[in-house]
């Protein structure tokens, strides 16, 4: 992985958002673990930025940020490994049922409500490929990338392999190559050739689509066909999009139909009630920065990111929108 590539996005980040990088914490500061994204994705960027504002906010409070991902997140809640993490919406539900991918239900995981981001399924391929996704998702001859598997585009696209008959294990031995790997090297390995068909989710806009079409290949984005986002919406809890017709002009020439979710912060349960209301404060009073961290966080509305509760609202998080006047 390109630690150094990923550490200067996040050192801009901070100093777009107006933070500086704080110094070695004290013995008896209180430190708590954030679970992010997959090193380089929108998720490690946003969660650095956003844990630097509250750090600032709350003096001796300290924030480690570690990758992580949207499938994987819950469970590191639930284990106590991480205190406060990113989410999906339907996996975190999916964790507090217990229902598929996880084996049981999650009762530790809580929310601070939506971060305003919603996130599309974007697939990439080569302008001149004339193949429908599902033609591609059907054949075991496919080489296409994605991130690890702790993260929700590995699951949803085992998912959406699955529904065409088709598996990583198919895949393998008919000659095709599925390439797991964090966003930086993906889209190095889709520029290079080394792979036929970039598997991810992002927001609008989105940084890694800029470095798509800024790539070697010339490239579009591809359609989601209507029986697979009808399939995921009815079985899992995913929702039916469209990126819109000059969202990503160079990537597109119509609208196109996707499968997409909207994200959350997680907390745990067993985070204290006065640490969280801070917490959440911290974020509420600074609204107005969280763009210059990356600009689709511009959605967070304290005015509704509470409504977003496919798991409980944390107590603190509660009384912190409470006492902001946002929840009567």
């Amino acid at each position: 992985m390109r630690f150094a590539s990923t550490w200067k996005s996040v050192r801009l980040a901070l100093a777009a958002a107006g933070l500086a990088l704080g110094t070695v914490a004290s013995a008896s500061a209180q430190t708590i673990e954030w679970s992010s994204g997959s090193p380089g994705g929108a998720w490690f960027t946003q969660t650095t930025g956003v844990s630097a504002i509250v750090m600032e906010s709350i003096p001796g409070l300290n924030i480690r940020v570690v990758p992580g991902g949207g499938k994987d997140n819950p469970s590191r809640i639930q284990a106590g490994i991480s205190q406060i993490a990113m989410g999906i919406d339907f996996l975190s539900k999916a964790a507090r049922d217990g229902s598929d991918p996880y084996k049981s239900p999650m009762d530790k995981v809580r929310t601070l409500g939506s971060t305003g981001v919603a996130v599309y399924f974007m697939v990439y391929v080569q302008a001149d490929e004339t193949r429908s996704l599902d033609k591609l998702l059907a054949d075991p001859t496919l080489k296409i990338g994605v991130t690890p598997q702790s993260t929700s585009e590995y699951l949803t696209l085992q998912r959406a392999l699955a529904f065409y008959g088709n598996s990583a294990e198919k895949i393998r031995a008919g000659g095709g190559k599925m390439i797991v790997s964090a966003y930086s090297e993906l889209i190095q390995g889709f520029n290079d050739g080394q792979f036929d068909v970039l598997w991810t989710a992002g927001e609008i806009p989105s940084g890694i689509a800029s470095q798509v079409q800024d790539g070697r290949r010339k490239t579009k984005l591809l359609p989601f066909p209507a029986e697979l986002s009808k399939d995921f919406a009815a079985r899992f809890g995913y929702a039916e999009a469209t990126i819109k017709n000059g969202s990503f002009p160079a990537l597109q020439s119509a609208d196109l139909p996707v499968t997409a979710m909207g994200n959350l912060y997680l907390v745990s349960a067993d985070l204290p009630d006065d640490l969280v209301y801070k917490i959440t404060k911290a974020i509420i009073d600074n609204r107005a920065r969280l763009p210059n961290i990356y600009q689709a966080m511009k959605g967070f509305d304290p005015a509704n990111a509470w409504t977003m509760r496919p798991v409980p609202l944390h107590p603190g998080a509660e009384k912190a929108y409470r006492d902001a006047g946002f929840l009567k």
